[in-house]
């Protein structure tokens, strides 16, 4: 489409997941030029941004224009607009550096013969109907969840923990998940969640609870829109027509993850014209359209609302509603993934005892606050 436009020719490089974070932040770093866009999973941003490697978008006439989505346009700036700030950050100026690419976010999927008024509406919904699905033998279980140390199980906690009003860090990066909130929804996480799920659900990914949900056996599960839309595939799923979307549970709140990808212009982009002619053409409202009606989330809101998009993609009006509700990013720190990590692993071994979820939390925070003092936080 692009080229049809502009007559500008698109090389579409691709490379595994795990080894182009490592190969395009390589780039920036030597200015090598290889790349002129990188497209980068949002927790990528703080590591990119910090490192200077991403062009100031907004020196070349871009701006975050109202049909973003407030959860997604905040994405594209460093330092984060809100919130606690990496140290070196504290006063300077945001700046746009990426724009949204491709939206995403977690949503729940559930049986509608089993959740016969709707989506459940809260945690308390959800478990007393799954339960009585599991007794009645309609289901093998009624939440599915993975369980897997690590981000796997962090990205499952993360809209319980949400709901029920818990947070991370203050503004001062201390960390404070092991509130008396946070540490109810660990427990409620690895004592209630658990008895809904698999034995061995501590060893479930994405894989297991895609296959659970598809194969008939959960009445429910949160995953993120890329694995939702299997739910009407009869290739995939035994269960078509037995499947809808809902807003994430609340308990004090209904909050999903974001996890979009998003675009930015290398530093060092040897083709920069064209680079930010690409990023105004992508951001255009008939060019987002195209991407909902392909089957892809947008990233803005007019998109979501497309007739023909939303009769060929009934997950769209699902996710601006889960946007609506609660959506929000991880934290905005390059020291995530070992924050998550940390996290995860202590959440993974309360969750394969089916208890101690609140302890879990105290023993990561005081890990957390040791290795944020060792990078130099406080």
């Amino acid at each position: 489409m692009f080229e049809a436009a502009t007559g500008t020719k698109v090389q579409f490089l691709t490379e595994p997941y795990d080894s182009f974070f490592a190969k395009a932040f390589q780039d920036g770093q030597t200015k090598a030029g290889q790349y002129d866009i990188y497209i980068m999973d949002d927790p990528w941003i703080p590591q990119y941004a910090a490192a200077g490697i991403l062009e100031d978008l907004g020196s070349h006439g871009i701006a975050m224009d109202a049909d973003y989505p407030g959860p997604f346009a905040d994405l594209g700036f460093w330092p984060p607009r809100q919130g606690p700030r990496v140290k070196g950050f504290e006063t300077e100026t945001p700046k746009l550096i990426a724009l949204p690419t491709i939206g995403d976010l977690q949503t729940l999927t559930y049986r509608n013969d089993v959740f016969t008024s709707g989506a459940p509406a809260t945690w308390d919904d959800l478990v007393s109907q799954g339960k009585a699905a599991m007794q009645s033998g309609k289901v093998k279980y009624g939440f599915v969840f993975r369980g897997v140390k690590g981000n796997p199980i962090v990205t499952s906690f993360y809209p319980v923990f949400r709901s029920f009003g818990a947070d991370f860090f203050d503004d001062k990066w201390n960390p404070i998940f092991n509130s008396d909130k946070g540490k109810q929804a660990a427990d409620f996480f690895v004592t209630t969640l658990k008895s809904l799920a698999p034995k061995g659900v501590a060893e479930f990914d994405s894989d297991q609870e895609g296959a659970a949900i598809l194969g008939g056996d959960a009445a429910s599960i949160i995953q993120y829109s890329g694995n939702a839309i299997k739910s009407d595939d009869p290739a995939q799923s035994k269960v078509v027509g037995k499947l809808d979307f809902g807003v994430v549970p609340k308990k004090e709140s209904a909050i999903a993850q974001i996890g979009i990808f998003i675009h930015g212009v290398s530093a060092s982009a040897p083709n920069k014209d064209n680079a930010i002619a690409f990023m105004n053409w992508f951001a255009t409202n008939d060019v987002q359209t195209a991407l909902a009606r392909s089957g892809d989330l947008p990233v803005k809101t007019p998109a979501f609302s497309d007739t023909q998009a939303v009769k060929d993609h009934r997950l769209l009006p699902v996710a601006i509603a889960q946007l609506n509700a609660g959506a929000q990013a991880r934290p905005r720190t390059p020291d995530w993934s070992k924050v998550e990590s940390i996290i995860g692993t202590e959440l993974n071994i309360a969750l394969a005892a089916g208890s101690g979820g609140g302890a879990a939390m105290e023993t990561a925070a005081t890990k957390v606050k040791d290795y944020l003092t060792q990078q130099g936080y406080y």
